[in-house]
């Protein structure tokens, strides 16, 4: 049979026209149905015709959408090639299958794409996961932000913009290791441990609502990579420094001395700490002037440390002491929303703190020189809280007392599960003997007797 024309097929008004593509290979099979022309495979299968449409036709100059008489032959040579390979199997089925999988495969491409859109970077991580530390209030969230920054993603910047299901351990070793190669030692693990925190807190973000509306990003973490990673322990200096009593006494008296401060508010928070049983800086900080019950001396804080983050509500005693610096407190700062607040609009910093106990280290170091006396050892405002214990522990006030007072967890199931404040008279019992050994170590540095 010979080939089909242009001007055949234009001709035709109904029914069909055939050209064979040849012996057991089907044929290029023409409908025409009122204005249209339709293209169709056509073959045999198990002694059954069966039809493939190949698409409208369109006339060699006809300005329309379809395909030219040799567009549609060489489509219908196409699928009887097709046929013959994959004889005896239908070749609809097969094409159908085929598009099956195209779909598939497409749909997979998409997916892809997908996860590579909202896939989180290394420093999208970080920020994200500084970002829930800042959203429960933790105080390490600025020191998190600085460190990590400082370290890793600066320094870094190829591993920052790496996704965060690609990094390895080996990744993390580079970090480590440069630290530790120019000499930062115990900051090089609190390096790793920010890092381990952050993608701890990736493999939970991917399947936490909240965090999905937070930042809409999929980190796909299948393990955290600074697990492998050692921590060095030998780099810790585990600190051990309490002040005696003649240095608790001079402190007491002379804190304010030395480079005048911005406020005597610094000399009076380190002070209320030791009076408050050496109760971290940070909680006191966070109180306004409502969370201090005068008439029932009581002091309610958060207290933000803890696995999780979770705020835990504590009640602690306020003592005679303790109660005299708030009234020097509120002389300075009681028409403020915080009691420790220079300006009214936030509250003082911790650096700041630090700085003014490392200005009267510095003052007690002159003095000593001036006079010729035994050498001096520093301490910071991070010892106030060992010292307190050190006391507790002389007066041989029981461990799960002093957790009390202190704000700590025992990991009991009582710690656990009950706010620290229901227990106050057992506080105040503790309370009441600290307090009265702190004032006899003070002396006259200080005119005060307990309330009862």
């Amino acid at each position: 049979m010979k080939n089909l024309s242009d001007r055949e097929i234009k001709n035709m008004h109904s029914g069909d026209l055939r050209e064979s593509l040849g012996r057991g290979r089907g044929s290029l099979l023409f409908r025409c149905s009122g204005i249209t022309t339709i293209g169709y495979y056509c073959y045999l299968h198990e002694k059954k015709r069966s039809l493939i449409k190949l698409g409208t036709y369109r006339a060699g100059r006809e300005k329309k959408s379809g395909f030219s008489l040799q567009e549609l032959r060489d489509k219908a040579l196409d699928y009887s090639k097709i046929k013959q390979e994959i004889a005896p199997q239908d070749i609809k089925i097969f094409l159908t299958l085929k598009e099956e999988e195209r779909k598939q495969k497409e749909q997979e491409e998409k997916q892809k794409a997908e996860i590579q859109a909202t896939q989180g970077s290394v420093k999208e991580l970080c920020d994200a996961y500084v970002a829930s530390l800042r959203r429960r209030n933790a105080d390490a969230s600025k020191k998190a932000h600085n460190l990590l920054a400082t370290y890793c993603l600066k320094p870094f910047p190829l591993l920052a913009n790496k996704k965060a299901s690609e990094v390895t351990p080996g990744d993390i070793v580079s970090v480590i290791s440069r630290m530790i190669k120019n000499g930062i030692t115990t900051t090089s693990n609190r390096v790793r441990s920010y890092l381990h925190a952050a993608f701890n807190y990736g493999l939970k973000a991917d399947h936490d609502p909240r965090q999905q509306v937070d930042h809409g990003l999929r980190f796909h973490l299948q393990f955290n990579p600074v697990s492998a990673v050692p921590r060095q322990a030998d780099f810790e200096r585990i600190r051990d420094r309490r002040l005696n009593d003649d240095e608790i006494r001079l402190m007491w008296r002379d804190i304010d001395k030395g480079k005048p401060s911005r406020s005597p508010l610094y000399g009076l928070l380190i002070r209320l700490c030791l009076a408050c049983y050496g109760n971290r800086p940070q909680q006191i900080l966070r109180c306004t002037w409502e969370d201090i019950d005068f008439k029932n001396r009581t002091l309610t804080f958060l207290d933000m440390k803890g696995k999780n983050g979770t705020p835990k509500k504590r009640i602690i005693p306020l003592s005679s002491l303790a109660l005299e610096l708030l009234e020097e407190v509120r002389e300075i700062s009681g028409s403020h929303q915080w009691p420790f607040s220079i300006t009214g609009r936030v509250i003082i910093k911790t650096d700041n703190l630090g700085v003014a106990v490392a200005n009267y280290s510095k003052w007690r170091l002159e003095q000593v020189l001036e006079k010729k006396e035994s050498t001096l050892e520093r301490w910071t405002a991070k010892d106030i809280r060992t010292t307190a214990t050190s006391i507790l522990i002389r007066l041989r006030i029981p461990k799960e007392q002093r957790y009390l007072l202190q704000s700590r967890e025992d990991g009991s199931v009582e710690s656990k599960h009950y706010d620290h404040d229901d227990r106050l008279s057992e506080k105040r019992e503790a309370a009441e003997i600290y307090t009265a050994e702190l004032i006899k170590i003070l002396g006259d540095s200080v005119g005060c007797t307990l309330l009862h």
